[in-house]
This record gives C-alpha cells, sequence and structure tokens, in this order.
C-alpha cells in the first residue's frame, strides 16, 4: 500500500514543514512504493515480533547481565516514548533532538517523534553548549533528550536563548533537579514512562501518524562542519526507506530474523542510523548495545560478548581493532606467534591467488582457517558475515590484514546527503573501489581532467531534501535537474566501479600549483612505519609537504585522552633499533603531565635519539622513492607529544581526523619546518 505524498512545489526544500517533489521514475516507484517510517516500524515489529530486537546490559548487584526485549515489546516501548513526547509537548513539524549515547532509548525516542509528525535530530554528546545552541535552534526543536547531568549543564547554560524550547528531558541519572524545576519543563524519563496515558493522548498519537508524508523531512543528520557551524541535512522518509530497501535487496547473505550488529557510533551520524537502526529493522536483526566507552577502548569487550553477524565501522575503528589483536598476541608464547603469523599469511596468499586467477590448496586453506577463527574468537569477530566499512578511504593495506583473518571488508560509499550508501563494493578481490552504484542511483562525474577524475555527482530518490534554513547552499549542492555535488574526486571505470581521491576541499595546492590527495600519501608512510599511528600532510600554499607524526600509544578507555604507554608495535620497533623505551616521555625526552587537558603541544621540543631519527627519515625515503612526482615527495616531519585523539580534538565524533584543527593547534610546531628544521 502506497502512502499519499503532500503537494509540494519543487525537488528542494530548506524548511521543515515544506515537503517535496520525488525525483524517482514509475518504474521506481512501482517497485519501491512510498511510504513513511512509522509505517515500515509497525510493519516490521509485526513480521518479527517473537524475535530479540534489542539487547543492553543492566548491573544487577554488580553482576552485568544483557537484558533483550522483542520486536513486539519494541513497537510497545516507541508507543509509550511517542506518547511521552506528546505530552511534554512536541509540536508537528518540529524537531526532537537526542543529546546522549546510543541505547534502546535513543531508539523509541527517534522512532516516536517520528510517530507524532516530528522530526527527529541526534546531537554529538562531544559538542560544546555552544555547538548545541546551533542544532537547538536551527532545527526548531521544541524537546531536547539529554543523557545525563553533564549534557544536561549544556542546555541549562544556553536554554535562555531558545524560547520555542518546550521541555528537556533527562534519560540517566542522578538527577540533580527538583519538583519546581520540573514544572518549568524538566522531566526525569523514568517518570515519564510511569504515567497512564489517557485516551485523548491516544487519539492524539493516531491522528498525528496519519499525517505524516513520505516526502516530509524524517531526519536532520548534522555535518561536521570543517569551518563555521555544521549544516543540518534534510532527510525525507522517503530518502531512508528507499535507501533501507535497495539495501536489504542487495544484502541478502544476511537473512531476516537471524541476524545481529553492535551500536556503537553515534546516532547522530549516518553511517550507524542506517547500519544500526533502519537496516536492522529491515532485518529483524538483534541490536547489542555497546557501553559509552566503546570508542576508548572497550569496543571489543562488547564485541566478543555480543558475537555479531554483520559489522559497520570507519577505517580508525578496524585500525584500532587490528592493534587490539597485536597487543593481545604479544602475550603470546613464541610458538603461539608463529603459529598465527604463519595462519595469517596463508588465508592473505589464498586471497591474492584467487586475484591473480591462480590455483589454491584447500588443505592450507582449512589450516589457516581453523587457526583465524581462534584468533576472530579473541575480537569477537568470529559469527561475522558481513564487514562493512565507509566514512572515510581504507587504507589497502588494513583491507588486506583482515583478508589475513578471512574478513573481507565490504566498501560502501556513502554521505548524509545521499540517505548513506550511494555504492558497495561486493568485489573482495578489488581492493581498490567502492563498488558500483546501487540499481537506482545515476552517477557522473564533473569537470573530469585528463586523468578522467573530477567531482562525483548523484542523482536519486536517495539525494537529500535541502539543507535546514540554507537556501543559498541547498541551492549549490543540488542542481535543477536533482544531480548532488558531492564534492568527492572520483574516477570511474568502464565497468562502473567509483574510485574516490579524496575529497576536494582536502587537496592540497602547492604554491607551484600542483594538486595532491594527501591521504594516499599518509597511508603509504604508515606501510612503512608500523609504529606510527597518524600521518598527517602539510603543504597547501607552502613550497613543499611536510607531515606531523604521531607514535601509536595506549588511549585511557575512560577519559578517550591518548597514555604515555606504548603499544606493542611501537616497542618492538624499537628494540629492533636496540631501544628498550616502553613509555613515550622518555623516548621524545620531554615531561608529559598525567592528563592532556590543558596541555599546550607547543610549550615542549621534542628529542629523539639520532638512531630514531634515521629509521624514520629512512621511511619517509622509502615512500619518497614510490612517490608519483616530485612535488608529492616529503622535505621534513615532525613527530608530536602525543597521538591524535577525540579528547585532545584532532579526532572529530565518529573518528575523522580535523585537519583544520589540527593545522590551526601545531601551527607553531608546523612553521618550524617551513624554516628549514628537519626535526
Amino acid at each position: 500500500m502506497m502512502a499519499p505524498l503532500k503537494t509540494a512545489r519543487s525537488f528542494t526544500s530548506h524548511s521543515l514543514r515544506e515537503p517535496v517533489k520525488l525525483l524517482a521514475s514509475q518504474e521506481s516507484l512501482s517497485e519501491i512504493k512510498t511510504q513513511t517510517i512509522p509505517q515500515f516500524f509497525h510493519q516490521n515489529c509485526q513480521q518479527f515480533k517473537d524475535c530479540p530486537a534489542l539487547a543492553f546490559e543492566a548491573s544487577p548487584q554488580g553482576n552485568k547481565t544483557w537484558n533483550t526485549i522483542t520486536y513486539k515489546e519494541y513497537e510497545t516501548n516507541v508507543e509509550l516514548a511517542a506518547l511521552a513526547l506528546l505530552y511534554v509537548g512536541v509540536e508537528q513539524r518540529t524537531s526532537v533532538c537526542v543529546l546522549a549515547f546510543n541505547s534502546p532509548e535513543w531508539f523509541y525516542i527517534q522512532f516516536g517523534a517520528l510517530c507524532i509528525n516530528a522530526i527527529a535530530a541526534g546531537i554529538y554528546t562531544t559538542n560544546s553548549a555552544e555547538a548545541v545552541l546551533h542544532v537547538l535552534s536551527s532545527s526548531n526543536a521544541s524537546v531536547v533528550v539529554v543523557d545525563d547531568s553533564h549534557q544536561m549543564a549544556k542546555v541549562r547554560e544556553i536554554r535562555s536563548h531558545l524560547p520555542h524550547l518546550r521541555a528537556v528531558v533527562q534519560l540517566h541519572g542522578p538527577f540533580d533537579f527538583d519538583e519546581k524545576e520540573q514544572q518549568v519543563g524538566c522531566y526525569r524519563w523514568p517518570d515519564l514512562m510511569n504515567l497512564k496515558f489517557g485516551k485523548e493522548l491516544r487519539a492524539e498519537l493516531q491522528l498525528r501518524e496519519r499525517n505524516v508524508a513520505p516526502n516530509e523531512c524524517a531526519l536532520l543528520i548534522y555535518t561536521s562542519g570543517t569551518v563555521g557551524m555544521p549544516k543540518g541535512v534534510m532527510l525525507s522518509h522517503d530518502n531512508m526507506l528507499f535507501a533501507t530497501y535497495t539495501a536489504d535487496k542487495m544484502l541478502n547473505t544476511l537473512k531476516q530474523g537471524l541476524e545481529s550488529t553492535v551500536s556503537y557510533l553515534p546516532l547522530s551520524h549516518i553511517g550507524p542510523q542506517f547500519f544500526e537502526i533502519f537496516l536492522s529493522i529491515g532485518k529483524g536483526a538483534l541490536v547489542y548495545f555497546a557501553d559509552k566507552n566503546a570508542l576508548k577502548g572497550t569496543l571489543v569487550d562488547a564485541m566478543v560478548k555480543a558475537k555479531p553477524t554483520w559489522f559497520f565501522g570507519v577505517p580508525r575503528v578496524f585500525a584500532k581493532i587490528q592493534e587490539t589483536l597485536m597487543q593481545l598476541e604479544s602475550k603470546c608464547s613464541e610458538i603461539e606467534k608463529g603459529l598465527r603469523n604463519t595462519a595469517r599469511l596463508m588465508m592473505l596468499q589464498h586471497y591474492l591467488d584467487k586475484m591473480a586467477g591462480k590455483p589454491t590448496s584447500p588443505v592450507k586453506y582449512w589450516l589457516a582457517e581453523n587457526i583465524t577463527n581462534r584468533m576472530k574468537q579473541d575480537l569477537g569477530l568470529d559469527h561475522l558475515k558481513m564487514c562493512f566499512a565507509a566514512s572515510a578511504p581504507m587504507p589497502k593495506d588494513l583491507k588486506l590484514f583482515f583478508l589475513s583473518l578471512n574478513l573481507p571488508i565490504l566498501e560502501a560509499y556513502g554521505l548524509s546527503e545521499t540517505s548513506a550508501g550511494v555504492s558497495y563494493n561486493f568485489d573482495i578481490y578489488n581492493l581498490r573501489t567502492c563498488g558500483k552504484s546501487i540499481s537506482g542511483i545515476e552517477v557522473k562525474l564533473y569537470n573530469a581532467n585528463a586523468k578522467g577524475e573530477g567531482e562525483l555527482l548523484v542523482r536519486g530518490r536517495n539525494v537529500f531534501m535541502g539543507y535546514v534554513n540554507e537556501a543559498e547552499k541547498t541551492a549549490k549542492a543540488i542542481t535543477p535537474d536533482g544531480w548532488f555535488l558531492t564534492g568527492d574526486l572520483a574516477a570511474i571505470d568502464a565497468e562502473g566501479n567509483i574510485y574516490i581521491k579524496g575529497r576536494i576541499k582536502e587537496i592540497i595546492i602547492t604554491d607551484g600549483g600542483e594538486n595532491i590527495p594527501p591521504i594516499r600519501i599518509e597511508d603509504l608512510i604508515k606501510k612503512e612505519l608500523p609504529c606510527i599511528s597518524n600521518v598527517m600532510v602539510v603543504g597547501d600554499r607552502r613550497k613543499y609537504l611536510t607531515v606531523l607524526l604521531t607514535f601509536k600509544t595506549e588511549i585511557n578507555s575512560v577519559t578517550g585522552y591518548p597514555l604515555d604507554t606504548l603499544l606493542p608495535e611501537t616497542t618492538a620497533w624499537l628494540q629492533a633499533l636496540g631501544f628498550n623505551y616502553t613509555h613515550l616521555s622518555e623516548m621524545l625526552h620531554i615531561k608529559l603531565p598525567q592528563n592532556l587537558c590543558d596541555f599546550d603541544p607547543n610549550s615542549v621540543e621534542v628529542q629523539l635519539d639520532d638512531k630514531i631519527l634515521e629509521a624514520l627519515q629512512k621511511g619517509i625515503d622509502r615512500y619518497n622513492q614510490k612517490a608519483i612526482s616530485n612535488a608529492q615527495k616529503i622535505q621534513y616531519f615532525q613527530v608530536l607529544p602525543h597521538d591524535f585523539s577525540m579528547a585532545t580534538n584532532e579526532l572529530g565524533p565518529t573518528m575523522k581526523t580535523r585537519r583544520n584543527v589540527i593545522f590551526e593547534k601545531y601551527s607553531k610546531i608546523i612553521d618550524k619546518m617551513y624554516g628549514n628544521r628537519k626535526v
């Protein structure tokens, strides 16, 4: 049954109250009928009513156990959330913002908001009060739901600037507001869940749900803006359901009612929204919730307990999983280390032979599989059927490492503005592409150069409505005939495979006019220097290229700050040079505070032993021998006094490198490299 569309004037919109025309052929509409997200949600909850839907950890008497709810209970809890949101004053076509870590309540509130004809918008928990104000104001929020008292304090600080905000709801205690404050619009979530909602409110819920249209805004995804405040990407009900149904059809390895995944990446991001919320409902899958410290080091703990059958991650998360395995292996006996390494090499050779069309050995594969399965068990990866990577290009070496574990990574390409996926690479033997575009989605290159590289343009039912309150930016992003300008430099081969070269905004243009994508250089240097965690190429409007380097160290799983303790890959590299350093400060000959909160990296001068400097330089030299041109060679490097992290602001909420922040934060160190000082 097709849900009726509301009358629209244009294919784009920058208002939460204005629907859009659908850029869809009759063939597309007959294959994937128009539907609202609440209809999709109820339909699947009924289909999978007895299947487990959500699992979360509870701690009765200090013993952590998994609590699981079924899809039938899921539907009931969403109805209660919708009634609670009506009770606290959510108005139609306003937004309900969620400033919280991943939890079942996040899911309930999002679907509850959509059922009452409101818009759901996530806010990163790492956002400052100023950034929270921007989202609440631009999204026309009538209610914000916060995780705890820490997030509540941010809203209190800015509430006087939000005349349209009707209520603030806190999910988890301790609660530090009294009954008087509750009367002026502060609520405890457990209290709301204990209310008995009357017939009038339930009738209002039914009326609101019938008024929802597929071509209206459902979600606001705020992009992690590098300059100024982030833009709010408006995604319609049809955008998200087109993306879900097309992916569900392609991912037929995943069986309905039999799969599971882990929710850990911020739900303010389109990737986890799609893979952890929408795809899980489409497949009738079970979602396990990792704790709030997952990105600080506890993710593998959740994976081991949950044993998911599919997993979505960004490249940096996969790199951290690799580091965890290396740490575990460093504690093994020499015999065990040798067996594991041999098994990985045999498994990788199996895949490389298949890529080259050579015969493979079933016996060697069987032996390697038995050992790599035990390695995957250590990480909770032994039940995985599919691994997805997106958000940034996946380094080839990282893909090869996971192939050596018999875990091909399916690289996907998409943006907030394309409702997640544009393409998926199902050809595990082509490690350079992110695959062909999904059926029903058109792609082409704009202004391609002599190398066949140009800006990637996308058109289809997945393309967003527009940027909220940003008419000019919407008009610049979407052409009159519906093509979205992605801002990504790409190439497309004769078979339709897409190759992403980098963000156009990140392309370094030297003062000699050379255009240089930095990611390839950074990945190649990391390959030459396994002790290095991060490489940042510098050189925009400069005479030559330089790099910033950070060594691999442990991360505090509670605070997220980098620690002084070196990781095994770094200590092994140092031992090969004849050094027994176990701490970064020792190696760099500097003093580091226990807490890096107020540490100024420009206040110390790194001093490395000559032999270490020489080894780093040799790694850079090896890269330079492979450089495409002289302009892409690295002239100087500088080691930074600590690794990058979210806590120290070099990484964003989804662990993407924040280049502009790094350039500003380390500007004095960078300037030294352009005064012809090598280190």
